[in-house]
């Protein structure tokens, strides 16, 4: 006999350690009619520690519906501020130049934060570069099914960007921080640790990967803007990170940070 929806919940939710959250987004992956056969087996890999995204296999953002798989990073949803603050800036630059911004997203991922962008802001031409070539046709799949015409090309850093593209706004999520920089408990090492290695810790140092943003950037003279995530690192952190930079500003929101800064004066 298949179990109730009922016997379920009682199992994972009041004895198997399972939130109401987690089983909510979980039974609603199951569709309207969901089969508790197929909840009971999502639950258990939620159980067993895989984060909820890859178990449903999609992610929200924004209102938005995004696919994912573990090719691509789970998009934390305070990075909601990174995109405000993305609009607000190329809004202005497109009032001061008189002209539509391009915009370059550093590891577009899924592309959930190019494709808000871009939906947004349709005038904006966006561009998304990510090492992995993996992670591509996802976004891709992604930006088709939002209808958002985003240029989406394989690059190690900057280095595939064509040389006529020239970004008036640099923005991303590098990988940051180490098992000791975290959220809390809703999200401990192992829901990083579960995504690709590119889109994890950085090798190198704690914000190895913010600093070859900003070198990559400087070496090729661009007059733009960079909006990077700094998660919640601490000012040390944060202060090594500026001083490579022209006109920081860190602006602060609830559990996260951004900088904004210039390349080249």
């Amino acid at each position: 006999m298949s179990p109730s929806l009922e016997s379920i919940h009682w199992e994972f939710v009041h004895e198997g350690g399972i939130t109401p959250a987690d089983y909510d987004f979980l039974l609603s992956a199951c569709g309207p009619d969901p089969d508790p056969a197929r909840l009971r087996r999502l639950l258990r890999r939620r159980q067993l520690g895989e984060p909820r995204e890859y178990v449903a296999g999609f992610q929200d953002f924004r209102g938005r519906r995004f696919a994912i798989d573990k090719r691509v990073y789970i998009t934390d949803p305070e990075l909601t501020h990174l995109v405000d603050v993305v609009l607000e800036r190329g809004r202005q630059i497109a009032e001061r130049q008189q002209r539509p911004p391009v915009i370059v997203e550093f590891g577009v991922g899924c592309g959930s934060l190019s494709i808000s962008v871009k939906k947004e802001f349709p005038e904006a031409r966006v561009i998304g570069l990510d090492l992995d070539a993996d992670a591509l046709p996802v976004a891709d799949a992604n930006a088709r099914t939002h209808h958002a015409d985003i240029l989406l090309i394989e690059s190690d850093l900057f280095s595939d960007l064509p040389s006529e593209i020239v970004p008036d706004l640099i923005f991303g999520d590098p990988p940051w921080g180490d098992e000791t920089s975290l959220y809390g408990d809703e999200r401990p090492a192992s829901h990083y640790q579960a995504m690709p290695p590119l889109s994890a810790f950085p090798p190198g140092g704690i914000t190895a990967v913010h600093e070859a943003i900003l070198s990559a950037a400087h070496q090729r003279g661009w007059h733009c803007e960079l909006l990077l995530n700094l998660g919640i690192l601490g000012a040390g952190d944060i202060d090594r990170i500026c001083r490579m930079t022209l006109n920081p500003d860190v602006l602060r929101f609830d559990n996260a940070a951004v900088l904004r800064c210039n390349v080249c004066g």
